[in-house]
């Protein structure tokens, strides 16, 4: 048995230390030993007490008289230094004092407050070159929301010192595949995103489902939470192998895309009229014009709407109305989804998201440093529509913009 010094304190206490230094290695332990041995050295408390330190034994399958040996033998190696009151004759130890707690930790695996610290800091610092480089990427091919988007999730784990290790890990893990999945035109329902980013459909916790849906916008990714579904209102009847269905007694209908996509005939309408805004849409649908159709745009739409929307231009051509909030998002939004009337052959124009509107607004958004980036990328294209040229100037020069439910 290893010699004990005794250094007292008053006539009842003293502390008890091993005579030889703290070793290099850490003693032979069975699996509730460490389990025990882990709990008492985690933190940064350079001191314990015997009631908690047997509490947190207990916890983990340690039984009383099993911790009070473990306790002995860490003195007696030299890994403590224990100090004990005299009661009815007997020395009974209070508390113990860590003689070199950051080795101790080190042969547990147990990482220390600062080593957490720098550990959270490199990651951190990865995702954001990550994402600085990805945002180098031509423009253009990038969805810009998703930038802004990935940007606000970025700064919000920065900001939540709180976050643990692996859950801050496990987040920055879901950017990534998020981004991944958007740049590779992936498309399905949630459990598909699941098991694109973690190969399994159930991989996902509700909590973190949760996270993804107060940052982004799941629908716009491709990320369906049921089927995706085209939102229209007319006098419209569509026809599945000769079964039917009209529009025209309908306020307005939501239809899955898988189904329009398979439709075969549908009947023509004089004009389409696609609008960005929800409220908007729902208000025009209730007084809409004779022969006009109107068609939800959901935000950026996605590649299967683009594409349900093209099966439409085939079966009924006609001209359209693109109605976006006079934002830079909805300017390029309009010119994206107009590309589908031009590989039809057909026209279209921006309508009610001009200059006239946006001045005569009483909104004074603010652009973001994204928007000023899409602002030039937009006047640098041939092809961006006469109409809307005035309104991206005059928002670069003013500085704000607005959106289409304040006029439409």
């Amino acid at each position: 048995m290893s010699a004990l010094l005794e250094t007292p304190h008053g006539r009842d206490q003293h502390d008890l230390v091993a005579a030889h230094a703290v070793p290099d290695s850490l003693l032979l332990l069975d699996k509730e030993e460490r389990a025990a041995l882990e709990r008492w050295a985690r933190g940064e408390a350079g001191s314990r007490s015997r009631d908690a330190m047997l509490k947190e034994a207990q916890s983990v399958g340690l039984g009383i008289e099993r911790a009070e040996r473990l306790c002995q033998r860490l003195l007696q190696e030299g890994w403590i230094s224990r100090r004990e009151e005299l009661k009815g004759g007997n020395w009974l130890w209070k508390t113990i004092a860590w003689r070199d707690l950051r080795r101790l930790q080190g042969l547990l695996g147990i990482t220390h407050a600062e080593q957490r610290k720098q550990a959270r800091q490199a990651m951190l610092e990865q995702a954001w070159q990550w994402l600085h480089e990805r945002g180098n990427v031509q423009q253009t091919l990038l969805d810009p929301d998703l930038l802004d988007e990935l940007t606000l999730a970025l700064k919000a784990l920065e900001e939540d010192k709180s976050l643990r290790a692996d859950v801050l890990e496990a987040r920055l893990g879901l950017l990534r595949a998020l981004a991944a999945w958007h740049d590779s035109g992936q498309q399905g329902l949630r459990r598909n995103f699941a098991l694109y980013a973690r190969d399994l459909t159930k991989s996902l916790s509700a909590s973190e489902w949760r996270w993804l849906d107060a940052l982004f916008d799941l629908e716009r990714l491709n990320i369906a939470s049921f089927a995706q579904v085209g939102w229209l209102s007319g006098d419209l009847v569509f026809s599945w192998q000769g079964r039917r269905l009209e529009l025209a007694p309908l306020h307005c209908i939501g239809l899955p895309l898988d189904d329009l996509l398979v439709a075969d005939a549908l009947t023509a309408p004089r004009q389409w009229w696609l609008i960005e805004n929800r409220t908007s849409f729902e208000l025009q649908a209730r007084q809409r014009q004779a022969g006009v159709a109107l068609l939800w745009m959901p935000g950026r739409p996605s590649s299967a709407w683009l594409a349900t929307v093209s099966h439409l231009l085939q079966l009924a051509p006609a001209p359209a109305w693109i109605s976006a909030d006079a934002d830079p998002a909805g300017v390029d939004i309009a010119c994206t989804v107009g590309s589908r009337w031009e590989q039809a052959g057909l026209a279209w124009e921006p309508y009610q998201m001009g200059l006239a509107q946006w001045q005569s607004t009483t909104q004074r958004w603010p652009l973001n440093a994204h928007d000023r980036r899409l602002l030039g990328v937009l006047l640098a294209r041939p092809s961006l529509p006469a109409s809307l040229r005035p309104l991206c100037e005059a928002m670069q020069t003013e500085g704000r913009k607005a959106e289409q439910e304040a006029w439409l």
